[in-house]
Formats: structure tokens, C-alpha cells, sequence
């Protein structure tokens, strides 16, 4: 290696990493995911999952595992530390003739209803959530 190669590197690449570095572990987001599940610990396959405070509120998506990651612009990029009121959006799954059918119960469908509350604090929280099905009239 040239001697000006290696000073083109201690003087502009290495501080260019450890800034880089620095300033990842800086981030105020927290990596926030979990599954939802059905009390009998089988997994709803679908929907959303809506985090919400006074100032914003934050997405991710629910996998057919049940498992989602909570993201500011696209799933999984963390969100900021705060007390959050969650509730479970877009549950409702298409049963024939474009008529679609609630799976859960509709108090999990808002965050004034559902009594989920989650203090975010720690870097990575992981979360479980588990809600009722949705009740047919036969069964109220």
C-alpha cells in the first residue's frame, strides 16, 4: 500500500466510518415488534397494527405468523420512545362474493376501546398482543 494511500484513508475514510458509526448509535428510534395472537395462541394472519400518541401515529404490518415490526416510513425502522394507545386495523377477511367478515372483536379496532397501552422505552421492545375473535350473534 502507498504511504498516500494510507493517509488518504486515516484522513478521510476512517473518520468518515466512526462518525457514521457514532451517529447510527445515536438514533432515537426503538425497534419495537411482537405477534398478535387469538387467546387460543393461534396467530391472526393479517392486518395492522397502529401506534398512536398525541403527536403521531405508527404502522406495521402483521404477517400470516402474526408477527409485525413498527416502522416511521416503512416496517421495521423503529419509531421514537413515548407511551403509545394501540388498537388492530384492517382485520376483515374476505369470506365470498367481495362480503368480508370481522376476525377480531371490534373493541381491539380502536385505541379508545381496545385498552392496549405500551410504554416504549428500551432499544428493542418486543411485544405481545392478544386479542378476542370476533363474536357472531350466535355467540353474544
Amino acid at each position: 500500500m502507498s504511504k498516500d494511500y494510507q493517509m488518504k484513508i486515516k484522513t478521510y475514510y476512517l473518520p468518515l466510518l466512526l462518525l457514521s458509526i457514532f451517529l447510527a448509535g445515536c438514533s432515537n428510534a426503538i425497534t419495537v415488534k411482537g405477534k398478535v395472537e387469538f387467546s387460543d395462541g393461534q396467530p391472526l394472519e393479517f392486518g395492522k397494527v397502529v401506534f398512536e400518541n398525541d403527536k403521531n401515529s405508527f404502522v406495521g404490518r402483521i404477517g400470516k405468523d402474526g408477527n409485525f415490526s413498527m416502522g416511521r416510513l416503512k416496517d421495521g425502522n423503529g419509531i421514537p420512545r413515548g407511551n403509545y394507545r394501540v388498537y388492530i386495523a384492517e382485520t376483515h377477511k374476505m369470506i365470498r362474493d367481495n362480503k368480508y367478515a370481522p376476525q377480531i372483536d371490534k373493541k381491539f379496532s380502536s385505541s379508545d376501546t381496545s385498552n392496549l397501552q405500551f410504554d416504549i422505552q428500551k432499544k428493542t421492545t418486543d411485544i405481545s398482543i392478544v386479542v378476542e375473535r370476533h363474536k357472531t350473534g350466535k355467540e353474544k
